[in-house]
């Protein structure tokens, strides 16, 4: 028998083969809980296969199967296991109430029922399932956070080192031939330099942008936007990465499409999207920056010829936990942390950011963001 009322509110399964017993449970916690009734343990257990309650109330002593096995039953089941269960017993011999808990019960009410007895039993044990179930849930997040810490502090220590050690070592090279009066490769060196001390400071910002991010100390403040305006911005800042490799660099976007949004976090946003074209696309290549306007959104498009991504790539390259660090067509460093930071800021917006690759053909990112008026 299952009377369960669509509700908002705990779910309480009632197990005992009396109706005068369910009949009074009903009547002192009906207003306050959901109640699905059983008359048997065997009913019970057929309900719980469909319905996970957030406490049973058990009769001990029923035909067919009483609620010492019952409990037992429900306590080895993985989807059950965590489900209080108090026992409802007329009996009170302490050999009756250790096997209740040995059975897996976290208390038991003896018949016949004290109403306020009853009432706040069942309330302490539901807050305390509610307070076991969101502690194992901010568990869970610190778990996630250490590892997204560790993952940080690895890409500290591992790939903000490799440019200072590039420029370590060519300075000392560059010192010991000018003590020498030898100028050879010297021009070579000052641009590996230059190179390296770029991708320090590079990776520095978006560790400092993701360091504030983590720690709520990055404020949203959007304003009135061009776009166009903001991406040419981002453009002038990278025509230099770009020309030394070759590539084409084209903004296509119209000069009259405006958004709402954070100016710095949309800076952000595109110079790592377009920076991270052109790391991964070979000499002479081509990178198209296109809209695609609705509505209510658009859409921008950065196209690259580059190298291109597998599914499972696609898949992994927005996860700190995932990023593979793989390098660039120049052998370019990359951490995989601006796209993290992409994606936190483009949903910071109600936005999205897609990706589809082809090995060999190229990338799309897709920064779709609610338009102005919408």
């Amino acid at each position: 028998m299952n009377t369960q009322k669509k509700s908002k509110k705990d779910i309480i399964l009632v197990v005992d083969d009396q109706p005068n017993n369910l009949k009074v449970i009903s009547s002192v916690l009906g207003e306050s809980y959901s109640l699905s009734f059983a008359n048997n343990g065997v009913n019970a257990l057929k309900i719980l296969d469909g319905l996970t309650p957030d406490l049973v109330l058990l009769d001990v002593m029923m035909p067919e199967m009483d609620g010492y096995e019952v409990c037992q039953h429900i306590k080895s089941n993985e989807k059950t296991k965590d489900i209080p269960v108090i026992f409802l017993t007329a009996k009170t011999d302490i050999e009756d109430i250790i096997k209740a808990f040995k059975a897996g019960a976290v208390d038991y009410i003896t018949k016949p029922f004290n109403i306020m007895e009853l009432k706040v039993r069942v309330s302490n044990h539901i807050n305390l399932k509610h307070a076991h179930s969101e502690l194992e849930e901010a568990n869970k997040k610190l778990i996630k956070l250490n590892h997204e810490k560790d993952k940080f502090f690895t890409i500290i220590a591992h790939d903000l080192r490799n440019p200072f050690i590039g420029i370590t070592s060519l300075s000392k090279i560059m010192l010991d031939q000018l003590k020498s009066n030898d100028f050879e490769n010297m021009e070579e060196y000052v641009q590996e330099i230059n190179n390296a001390s770029k991708n320090a400071y590079n990776l520095l910002k978006n560790l400092l942008n993701w360091a504030r991010s983590q720690t709520g100390r990055m404020e949203f403040t959007p304003t009135l936007l061009s776009v166009f305006s903001l991406l040419e911005e981002t453009v002038n800042l990278l025509k230099e990465s770009a020309s030394l490799k070759g590539i084409n660099l084209i903004n296509t976007v119209p000069a009259d499409i405006e958004i709402v949004g954070d100016k710095e976090m949309l800076s952000v946003v595109f110079r790592n999207i377009i920076s991270n074209a052109i790391k991964f696309t070979k000499t002479g290549g081509t990178i198209r920056i296109e809209a695609i306007q609705n509505e209510s959104e658009l859409t921008i498009q950065v196209i690259d010829s580059g190298i291109g991504m597998t599914p499972k790539m696609i898949e992994d390259i927005f996860k700190i936990d995932k990023s593979s660090g793989r390098k660039g067509t120049n052998g370019e460093p990359s951490t995989g942390l601006g796209l993290l930071l992409c994606k936190e800021f483009i949903e910071k917006h109600n936005g999205t950011i897609t990706v589809t690759s082809e090995v060999n053909v190229g990338s799309v990112f897709a920064i779709s963001l609610p338009l102005a008026s919408a």
